[in-house]
This record gives structure tokens, sequence and C-alpha cells, in this order.
């Protein structure tokens, strides 16, 4: 009879993974990392193989787990550094001052991955590129559509993207009926009569 396997912890990246495995053989836990070859191959997989698994057995889960929140903390602050369970938090006096004169500007925040903006810019690069390789134009296509009619406010940068993805997109057009009718007049001029 086999032991059933439970997945404890899921990372992007290999060495995570590993860290966290080698943490818990070292508390006395048998754990496996899986996935690991498949996200490395190609890291687009790890979102459809659900990344890089750590697993441990069923019995042993709720110690896994409690392992690694004692080694790395509960929110896995301690990867990528050595975390010190009796170190405190700075408190807020212990904070240096900022410079006389100097006031704090709130940094723009970046633009979410999937927002009206980031579609614009990727539409250039798609416009762009798909001159050179027609089928490319395609995928511009469906950024214009979310660049130009998706939810949320676009910036005067994502309307300057937007206009110079269109000017491009519109050059790319007939490249892509080309690419659209060749094979049917491919067809037409060697079909037999």
């Amino acid at each position: 009879m086999g032991t059933k396997l439970v997945t404890i912890a899921t990372f992007d990246q290999v060495v995570m993974a590993q860290m966290a495995a080698d943490a818990l053989r070292a508390g006395g836990i048998d754990a496996v990392v899986t996935d690991a070859e498949v996200v490395s191959m190609d890291w687009l997989l790890g979102q459809a193989v659900g990344g890089i698994k750590v697993q441990v057995r069923e019995d042993d889960a709720e110690r896994a787990v409690v392992e690694l929140g004692r080694k790395f903390g509960d929110d896995g602050e301690g990867f990528g550094a050595e975390y010190d369970e009796g170190a405190d938090e700075p408190e807020p006096d212990d904070e240096p001052e900022p410079a006389a004169g100097c006031e704090d500007e709130p940094e723009p925040a970046a633009a979410p991955v999937g927002s009206r903006d980031e579609y614009a810019r990727r539409l250039v690069l798609a416009a762009v590129f798909g001159l050179l390789l027609p089928p490319l134009w395609f995928y511009a296509v469906y950024l214009f559509l979310n660049a130009a009619f998706g939810e949320g406010e676009l910036s005067d940068y994502g309307r300057n993207k937007l206009f110079i993805g269109t000017f491009v997109l519109a050059l790319g057009f007939p490249m892509s009926l080309f690419i659209l009718y060749l094979p049917f007049f491919i067809l037409y001029m060697f079909a037999p009569v």
C-alpha cells in the first residue's frame, strides 16, 4: 500500500523549493520536490502545472508546515536571508530621519500586468514585430482591443502607445490579409480544373 503525498508549498523558483525541502529533511521529514524539471524547461508551464511543489507524506503534513514556518517565517520572509527567530522588528523610532529639506515623495505605482497601459505598451512591440513576423499581427489585434476597450483608465502614456500601435497595426493589415488568403490562392491556382 502506497503512502499518499500532499503538497504543502508551491514555488516559482527551483532554488526556493529545494531550500524548503532541505529544511524539512534536516527536521527529519521526508520531502520531495515535483515539477521542477517541467518549470525549468519552460517557465511558462509553471502556471499550468501549479508551480514547483514540495510534497510530504500525508501523516507529516501538519508537522512540515510548522517546520517551514519555524525555519522561514509564516509568510516566507526567511527565504533569501537567514531568518533569525529571536530578532525583533525595528521600532519606528529606530528608522533614520530624512535629510533636512527632503520630503518623502510617493513613488508612482507600477501599472499592474493586464492594465490598459500595459496592453498598449505590448501592442506597440507586437505590431512592430508583426511587420517582421506577420502571424504576430493577430496577437497585436488582441492587445489593441484590450488597450482600446478594456476596463480601467488609460494614461497619456498609454494613449500615445495606443496611437503608435494602431498606426503600425494598420501598416501590417495588408500582410495579414496576404497570410490569410495565401492558402486559398494556392489552392485556386493549382487546383485541377
